[in-house]
């Protein structure tokens, strides 16, 4: 009976010795590492060829202040950068849009602007086309009747040809732009039903 209380104040004892101990701690710090042959070592400095491997910081009663995380590697450190903007982008999703719904209702508004664009540009092609045949076809009766072909007339035509390619450039892209918008939007709605599960 008389040992156990006496383990029992002796524990006591120590517990108080260690937390006073903490309490009059005059700020000296311990820095405990890991050497090159994976030995756990306690200094008063972190030698410079081990801070990339990650150190504790400790008074020198024991008790960890602080613990500094291992460098990480270039491709450690590619994965977390790919983790962090992957994170940033569905809290963006998240934000932007309510439901699934609300994806698809974006999707047909922008795709509605694209193809007005396209209808337009369409149009304008058929137009500069049919400006293009008139202007051969008074180029051909000209011929036909043994003129010459004006100057003016033929760099109508030119013109009016360019601005054709001009054109077909300008319907090209917004094509190209109804494709990305699709797969972006394809995209946004599964990568929403994966993480709000709707």
């Amino acid at each position: 009976m008389k040992t156990a209380i006496a383990l029992a104040l002796a524990g006591a004892l120590l517990t108080m010795d260690v937390g006073a101990a903490d309490q009059g701690w005059d700020g000296k710090k311990l820095y405990r590492y890991t050497n090159e042959h994976g030995v756990q070592v306690l200094d008063d400095v972190v030698p410079p060829r081990y801070v990339a491997g990650g150190y504790e910081v400790l008074t020198p009663s024991g008790r960890i202040l602080e613990v500094v995380a291992p460098e990480l590697t270039g491709k450690e450190l590619a994965e977390k950068k790919r983790r962090e903007a992957r994170l940033e982008a569905d809290l963006q999703l998240l934000r932007r849009y309510n439901s699934i719904a609300d994806i698809e209702s974006a999707r047909k508004r922008k795709l509605a602007i694209v193809r007005q664009d396209i209808a337009i540009l369409r149009s304008n092609i058929a137009s500069l086309n049919r400006q293009v045949q008139s202007e051969e076809s008074a180029a051909a009766r000209t011929q036909r009747n043994g003129g010459t072909v004006s100057a003016e007339l033929l760099e109508r035509i030119k013109a009016l040809r360019e601005e054709v390619n001009v054109v077909n450039e300008r319907l090209s892209l917004r094509e190209k732009e109804a494709v990305a918008i699709n797969s972006e939007f394809d995209q946004a709605a599964s990568r929403y039903q994966e993480i709000a599960g709707k």
